[in-house]
């Protein structure tokens, strides 16, 4: 979940009332429903070694990550946005290619495709259509006579062992 700047101060100024009230005594459950805090009580342990080092401020408690780190920064998505330009049907996989060679980033497809979505540059859904031209450079399909399996004729003899018999004799 991502929080704006002000979301995030506001969360580290009420953990700080936590730590400050739970430290006069209080009990820790009841104060930290009341600041509507999503924590658990063992994170009280991590919070205040944390809070002291840091000098007692609210500044010590902000969360130290903000969500995923993500690996499409402005170079890559405006590379991205040119490449695209470019050659619109380029497929995800070539760009994750790409951004390899010249950023020696490896961004998994999933995240280059959230990419591509957000900035409105994916392809269509659905396997690309072919164009005539393609379709004349493919050779004719040639229509087969048999079913490529040669089966003698007659019974092939048996000896029963595949359902677990002995052959009779």
């Amino acid at each position: 979940m991502r929080y704006t700047p002000a979301e995030r101060e506001d969360l580290a100024r009420r953990k700080e009332k936590w730590l400050r009230r739970t430290e006069q005594g209080e009990n820790p459950e009841r104060v930290r429903r009341e600041l509507k805090l999503q924590l658990k009580i063992r994170t009280l342990s991590r919070l205040r070694p944390r809070y002291e080092k840091g000098g007692r401020t609210w500044q010590a408690l902000l969360g130290r990550r903000h969500g995923r780190a993500t690996k499409g920064t402005p170079e890559v998505k405006a590379f991205v946005r040119k490449a695209k330009a470019k050659r619109p049907h380029l497929t995800a996989a070539a760009l994750v290619e790409q951004i390899w060679e010249r950023f020696e980033i490896e961004i998994s497809l999933n995240r280059l495709n959230e990419i591509l979505k957000a900035a409105g540059l994916s392809n269509p859904v659905g396997h690309p259509k072919r164009s005539p031209a393609d379709r004349a450079s493919r050779p004719a399909e040639r229509d087969v006579d048999h079913a490529g399996a040669f089966f003698p004729p007659g019974r092939a003899e048996r000896s029963g062992r595949a359902r677990g018999r002995a052959g009779r004799s």
